[in-house]
């Protein structure tokens, strides 16, 4: 199951996200192209499309794109099924990047190459804007499934029957900062 299991949810069946942090629009003027990069069904997509910002949003789960493409409210932006380490996007294409709660979804080298396709696509000043999950006190939880996942921090989420729903990492605060 493992990270795969991200593409295959339907789009209201997606785990919840990280908090949105609104600061970003800080340091955005309102006519800047910004990438909503592993943007689900749309949720943050339609309230950067409200600030004014010209939005693309990407994400590798069809479901969830087509349930975007089929709002009526984001209309405005434009969605596409795109792997977050390659896109078809050309260099220095967004002002902006929003990645919420979306490297936790990734195995360790899709999230070094996912970083290092976001430095592709932004124009230089840009402004990225990454939110993941941190880790808790669980040490025992993050060395047991670290048995089975090879990574201290990911964590295997199980469905009712105990069978594998997906996996997601939890950062440590230097784990982050190195990553970056």
């Amino acid at each position: 199951m493992g990270y795969d299991a991200w593409e295959s949810f339907s789009a209201k069946d997606l785990p919840a996200t990280s908090e949105f942090s609104k600061e970003i629009f800080t340091y955005l003027k309102h006519d800047c192209v910004v990438l909503d990069l592993g943007c689900g069904y749309g949720r943050l997509s339609g309230l950067l499309s409200e600030q004014g910002y010209l939005v693309y949003g990407i994400d590798k789960n069809p479901n969830a794109i087509k349930e975007a493409k089929e709002n009526p409210e984001l209309t405005d932006v434009s969605f596409s099924v795109q792997n977050a380490t390659k896109t078809d996007f050309e260099d220095r294409f967004f002002n902006g990047i929003i990645l919420q709660g979306v490297l936790a979804c990734m195995g360790p080298n899709d999230r070094q190459k996912t970083l290092a396709e976001c430095h592709r696509i932004l124009r230089p000043k840009a402004v990225i804007q990454i939110a993941e999950f941190g880790q808790t006190d669980n040490k025992k939880k993050y060395l047991e499934h670290a048995q089975e996942t090879g990574e201290y921090g990911t964590i295997i989420i199980k469905n009712p029957d105990e069978s594998d729903r997906f996996q997601t990492h939890n950062f440590s605060k230097l784990g982050l900062q190195v990553l970056i």
